[in-house]
């Protein structure tokens, strides 16, 4: 089969389109032929160093497709199933897996990072990693699903405890994730502000439901944010853009407020007054991956069609080390997708 592989770790050039083995299952795997596959910002620190994995590695951690073959053991699936990949891999027997925390799973690896991915013809998978497409999406959307909407769910509502009426501060309303979260806190009775680095994106994220948007580039955000708030600040930051954002969402933030931070793209030193955030009582809430209750909940919400994602760009396979730099530029409004 043909697959892009990771042999050693660099600039979007180091990937490359070989010709590998289709993998062999077990007992309680499946093997999907991949439709689509979803790019993230994951897959680009993997490419670059920013997370060290083991080589060489195919890389991509969503996929949708068609089942092509099935374990022995499995009884829930079938040949020819229309389905999408959940890429958190957990032992399941750990205490916090028994606790319903999968999130904290002791030893918990990603498809595309700890384990081979989907930017491939074939991905092998546990059986319990896969999901039926919702009705009437095609292969790419389903493709853009996991990572960005179950990552936003699990930020917004495990984490931060979103509640309707709150304010929300999406930075990189642009982004996958970010789209996820506007469409998610306003369908949950939250107000929206979002943030874009680009003009073109304002309308865009208007489109989503986003009740302000500004451009990070162009105004001053924390003014910005408290004229829009009647000078209180909002409720939750949603942040994954790191060091370059960090001074601005943390005082963005009313007294008492949540950031909910999961990212770290403009780098991992955040700046941090602690008399500013304990006499404002900020609650700081690092969040990752995503529990299966999340998974339950974000799809039943996305089976009745009130959450849509929003695809940006098609590339073929062989063009993924386009596709990243699409991403590294930050040319992107939603999900960027790989077609085998």
């Amino acid at each position: 089969m043909k697959a892009i592989v990771l042999e050693r770790q660099g600039p979007p050039d180091v990937l490359t389109l070989r010709d590998v083995e289709v993998p062999r299952i077990g007992e309680d795997e499946v093997l999907v032929r991949v439709e689509a596959a979803g790019v993230n910002r994951l897959d680009v620190w993997v490419r670059s160093g920013v997370y060290k994995t083991e080589m060489p590695r195919v890389l991509g951690s969503e996929a949708a497709g068609v089942v092509s073959e099935v374990g022995g053991k499995v009884s829930h699936l079938s040949v020819g199933d229309r389905v999408f990949i959940d890429p958190a891999l957990t032992d399941g027997s750990c205490s916090f897996c028994l606790q319903g925390k999968q999130s904290l799973c002791e030893n918990l690896k990603l498809v595309g990072f700890g384990a081979d991915g989907c930017y491939a013809e074939y991905v092998k998978v546990p059986a319990v990693n896969v999901h039926p497409i919702p009705r009437g999406w095609g292969f790419e959307e389903a493709a853009a699903l996991a990572v960005n909407y179950f990552t936003a769910w699990h930020c917004l509502m495990a984490r931060a405890s979103l509640q309707p009426g709150s304010t929300v501060l999406v930075v990189g309303g642009g982004s996958g994730v970010g789209v996820a979260a506007i469409q998610i806190s306003k369908l949950l009775g939250a107000e929206v502000i979002a943030l874009v680095g680009d003009e073109w994106k304002r309308e865009k994220a208007r489109g989503l439901g986003a009740d302000h948007v500004l451009n990070r580039r162009r105004e001053n955000i924390v003014e910005e944010v408290l004229r829009l708030t009647g000078g209180k600040g909002v409720d939750i930051v949603f942040e994954h853009a790191g060091e370059k954002m960090w001074e601005t969402a943390l005082k963005s933030l009313r007294p008492g407020g949540t950031m909910v931070f999961f990212g770290a793209t403009s780098g991992d030193e955040g700046r941090l007054s602690i008399r500013y955030a304990y006499r404002r009582q900020l609650n700081l809430v690092g969040s990752y991956s995503w529990d299966k209750k999340d998974v339950f909940n974000t799809l039943k919400i996305l089976e009745t069609g009130r959450l849509k994602p929003v695809i940006d760009t098609v590339y073929p396979l062989a063009d993924a080390s386009k596709s990243h730099m699409r991403m590294e530029r930050d040319e992107h409004f939603g999900k960027i997708i790989l077609k085998p």
